[in-house]
């Protein structure tokens, strides 16, 4: 959140500093329309931030879930590879036998 910018209060400095009255007016004029500019552009660089981590957490989300998906295809094949390996082992084994 950003402080008021107070424009009187700046051109009374300005005139204390020796400007003359008119550009006092016109500098502090010109400095209020750059703050509230900036501050403007601030909370739009705020909102773009807030939708930005949106859509992190979202995609953050969206990988955790194709992850843990991957790990259960994972283990099926696993454990389909390890019973086809010892049923063919076992066949082997009992084939071998006289």
């Amino acid at each position: 959140m950003s402080t008021p910018f107070d424009s009187h209060k700046y051109a009374k400095r300005l005139m204390e500093a020796g400007l003359s009255p008119a550009l006092a007016d016109v500098q502090a004029e010109t400095t209020a329309e750059l703050m509230n500019e900036l501050s403007r552009i601030s909370t739009k660089l705020e909102e773009v931030d807030i939708r930005t981590n949106a859509r992190i957490d979202q995609s953050r989300v969206e990988l955790e879930a194709k992850i843990a998906e991957s790990r259960v295809e994972l283990v099926r094949w696993v454990v389909g590879i390890a019973l086809l390996q010892s049923s063919f082992f076992t066949g082997l084994v009992l084939k071998l036998m006289p």
